[in-house]
């Protein structure tokens, strides 16, 4: 497995140069990477609905965003949120690419300790935690991130007869103010309305209770917004982390290992939009670090990030069968998946691009047109729950070919899609398939055919079931 260090080229570019060479970060990535027959024949094998990831590209992906900001930031770290893909295969591809782990639950942190990720390598930023939790995440020695400014004497209490409380701590800044690209307002993380971290006038009794209680090195985090598209965003937030390192720097005297400045870097969903420019955007970082770190004449702390969404998301796919059309108001393409698999448009009325490989070839294959005379109409593509918002697609231009069996491709599920499962109406998750790949050209190959594994069983009937306990008569 890679380490930090390993990732680290010394700043002069030379890696990042060699590694960025023919990829463009966060390309958008559109086209499915099976032709239609091996779609088929995966479906075959495994089922329908099932979850399609490209080993290769997310591996190539995290190579790419390390590098980026290793060849302007040395020491740069990327934690890896969890929560947005948490397949023990994938993290662990994530990890050998150099990739730490975010988490922001105990059953996260368990996944991380069993896939032998580093206590330092891992932060744990959760909310509104229990006593239990923090002692976990404190024997685990993983790096407590916390949220709230009670947390201090709840983790002193927890650590009080075991492992003590922890030398590095981190507190997650709410400075009162968030902003996103998205249309979706949960995806604003900061601010009065939102629920998370400590606000910025409770800041420093936050730093030093946690001083009190024995803390001797420290770090700071802060993320106010998700799937964010903008570069002012990620300067104003970083020169607004520096300024607040500097304040808690001259009122409490004590240094600054790092700073996190979260995640949410963000993704194109809809092919007509761009992708962000990430050695742009971090030579655009690197000038607000280098102004605010003269103008406060302090030490430079590493930069850390927590990136999910842009690392996976764009490598996913959700591959269904059309079951039944319904044409009455309008028209309705009924598929075997529904909101279970893939809650964000449902849940907040998120886009995701739909193609059906049978009547446009160009889903498969970024070359190709869409058929000569093909024609589109409006329609929807809904799932099968007893639930109004089971709706994958509202008045979406389709082939008007477009007919029962057809395998309907949902891009852009490699984050906050399977993770965010659940069992309403009794629906079995799908599987979760890992088309294999180095990120560095190759592929694997088995029986001349791309090599696609299984990653997740579909779940079954039976595991639905096997916790409950009937009650004796």
């Amino acid at each position: 497995m890679s380490s930090f260090a390993d990732q680290t080229s010394g700043g002069d570019g030379s890696k990042a140069a060699s590694d960025l060479a023919g990829l463009p970060l966060g390309r958008p990535h559109h086209v499915v990477p099976l032709t239609l027959p091996q779609l088929e024949r995966a479906a075959a094998r495994f089922g329908t609905p099932f979850q399609l990831y490209d080993e290769g590209a997310i591996r190539a992906n995290a190579r790419a965003l390390i590098a980026a900001f290793t060849a302007h930031f040395p020491g740069f770290r990327q934690h890896f949120a969890v929560k947005a893909l948490p397949n023990p295969a994938i993290l662990r591809a994530l990890m050998d690419e150099g990739c730490g782990l975010d988490c922001s639950s105990t059953s996260e942190l368990h996944i991380a300790a069993k896939l032998g990720c580093a206590g330092d390598h891992v932060c744990f930023t959760s909310n509104f935690t229990s006593r239990e939790d923090l002692r976990i995440a404190a024997e685990q020695g993983v790096t407590i991130n916390l949220d709230d400014v009670s947390l201090v004497p709840e983790l002193a209490r927890a650590t009080a007869d075991g492992a003590g409380f922890p030398s590095l701590i981190s507190f997650r800044l709410n400075p009162g103010v968030g902003r996103t690209d998205s249309k979706t307002l949960s995806n604003v993380l900061g601010g009065p309305n939102a629920k998370f971290g400590v606000a910025h006038f409770q800041i420093v009794e936050a730093y030093r209770q946690a001083i009190a209680c024995g803390a001797t090195r420290f770090g700071i985090h802060m993320m106010t917004g998700s799937c964010v598209m903008s570069d002012a965003y990620w300067e104003e937030s970083l020169g607004r982390m520096l300024d607040q390192v500097a304040a808690l720097r001259a009122e409490l005297s004590i240094e600054f290992e790092y700073i996190n400045v979260g995640g949410g870097l963000g993704i194109p969903y809809r092919p007509e939009q761009g992708v962000v420019d990430v050695p742009g955007l971090v030579v655009r970082m690197r000038k607000v670090f280098d102004a605010k770190i003269a103008e406060h004449g302090m030490p430079e702390p590493v930069l850390h990030m927590e990136n999910g969404r842009y690392m996976t998301g764009p490598f996913g796919w959700l591959v269904a069968r059309c079951h039944a059309v319904k044409r009455s108001y309008a028209t309705y393409y009924g598929l075997d998946a529904c909101m279970s698999n893939l809650m964000r448009p449902g849940m907040y009325g998120s886009y995701h691009h739909i193609t059906v490989p049978a009547r446009d070839p160009s889903a498969c294959d970024a070359a190709a047109s869409p058929p000569e005379g093909a024609q589109t109409a409006l329609a929807n593509v809904v799932g099968t729950l007893c639930e109004n918002n089971d709706w994958f697609a509202k008045d979406r231009a389709l082939p008007t070919d477009a007919q029962v069996g057809d395998l309907f491709v949902i891009h852009e599920t490699g984050a906050h899609a399977h993770s965010m499962g659940f069992q309403y109406n009794g629906k079995l998750r799908a599987p979760e398939l890992l088309l294999r790949g180095d990120g560095r050209g190759a592929g694997a190959v088995e029986g001349g055919e791309p090599k696609v594994v299984l990653i997740r069983k579909r779940e079954t009937i039976e595991s639905l079931f096997e916790n409950c306990v009937m009650p004796e008569n």
